[in-house]
């Protein structure tokens, strides 16, 4: 069955805005913006641009939430015909825009997804997202992830978060752990391999430095945070790290760390997410939770141009932010993910689809949307009561399994 999505847009609307420059910044990318500076009279394209989105955001069902205004990026093809990007990849729609003298009107069409519930759209265009698979390919190729985690009594979190990295697809994960819980650590997970660290107090101390960095530098992509508690020096860890060029997720006691050492991350030489809850990102910029919950999507926007970082804001409708100023909205999840240990998988997944190639902003942004989609479908099986974050470990298959049906 064909969809549609239709949008009018007068044109004055923007010939007459005090503000538009702002306005483009804000609602529109990079190419956008140039091809609009290259018209003399720029206001009929601003205007059909504009009612493009709108109708795209139709089409989809859900009007502009979920996502933002510069995940969709209209780009015209050798022949001029306009075309809709959305998430950086083409989507299966027809575009047409026109104009009179007063409007511009803008019309999407697309085959309906045979899949039922608000997320069918949704599951269309983030599958654009995955990794690229073949034939000949084997587990070197399929990214190698280092998970500096865990320490005494914090086990759990080490293994849900290695665990969550080869149930997204990393061909070989190594979780580095204080060598006094290795043992422990060694018969939670059995297809990771562990790596004991130096340590003190049941914490990783700071002679394992060298260790970790040695193990970063064969790796793909680097996971450092969960359950590492206070451990000592860690910043100076986490600075070597962020010298380093590969791909590295910084979250709980990770974040905790650099906040008192925040300047630390101007030495960002690859691409940094970082995933704080609330309380954590008040530690990392110095507002109230009051402050960060009332202004989410600015609040992370902000600190993630400043910074030169993917930010990732958990809760409700978590928000994902790039350093080059794109936010977006993660439609899935729902409170019977509120549980222990739910980070620890969503830093494992998103660790997994660093080491695989992905971006920082896309493995977020995908990242987040499998994590909550594996928690609904939990709920659908279990109820959202008594739900934990091994139901939702469990389930990431079928997440990537939805993503990939045609």
């Amino acid at each position: 069955m064909l969809k549609t999505g239709v949008d009018v847009v007068e044109i004055s609307r923007f010939r007459e805005m005090k503000n538009l420059d702002a306005f483009i910044k804000r609602g529109f990318t990079k190419k956008e913006a140039e091809y609009f500076a290259s018209k003399k009279t720029p206001y009929e394209n601003i205007a059909g641009f504009f009612a493009a989105k709108e109708a795209f955001s139709k089409y989809m069902g859900t009007g502009i939430r979920g996502f933002g205004w510069r995940d969709m990026e209209i780009i015209h093809d050798e022949l001029g015909k306009p075309c809709l990007y959305f998430l950086g990849r083409k989507a299966p729609v027809d575009l047409s825009i026109s104009h009179s003298d007063t409007v511009a009107v803008a019309v999407v069409a697309g085959e309906e997804s045979l899949m039922e519930g608000h997320l069918a759209e949704h599951i269309k265009e983030y599958a654009a997202l995955l990794p690229k698979r073949h034939p000949e390919m084997h587990k070197g190729d399929c990214g190698r992830v280092f998970v500096v985690a865990g320490s005494k009594g914090m086990t759990g979190a080490a293994a849900l978060c290695g665990e969550a990295a080869l149930r997204s697809g990393s061909g070989l994960v190594t979780v580095g752990t204080p060598d006094t819980e290795q043992t422990i650590l060694a018969v939670k997970i059995t297809e990771a391999m562990t790596l004991p660290l130096a340590s003190e107090n049941g914490m990783i101390s700071p002679l394992a430095n060298g260790q970790i960095m040695e193990q970063a530098e064969k790796s793909d992509a680097c996971v450092l945070g969960p359950g590492l508690g206070k451990a000592p020096e860690l910043w100076q860890t986490i600075k070597s790290l962020l010298e380093q060029k590969k791909p590295l997720l910084l979250d709980a006691d990770g974040l905790n760390a650099i906040a008192e050492h925040i300047d630390i991350l101007k030495c960002v030489a690859s691409q940094v997410v970082l995933t704080p809850h609330v309380g954590e990102m008040s530690r990392l910029c110095g507002l109230t939770a009051e402050e960060i919950q009332t202004n989410r999507r600015e609040v992370a926007v902000a600190f993630a141009k400043k910074w030169g970082v993917t930010l990732l804001l958990k809760g409700k409708d978590t928000v994902i932010a790039s350093p080059d100023g794109e936010v977006h909205q993660n439609p899935t999840g729902n409170h019977g993910m509120a549980s222990g240990g739910m980070g620890d998988v969503l830093s494992g997944i998103i660790g997994s689809l660093l080491g695989q190639g992905l971006c920082g902003y896309h493995a977020a942004t995908l990242g987040a949307f499998l994590h909550g989609l594996a928690g609904d479908i939990a709920a659908k099986e279990l109820g959202e009561f008594g739900m934990i974050a091994g139901d939702v470990l469990a389930r990431i298959p079928k997440a990537f399994l939805t993503l990939q049906k045609p």
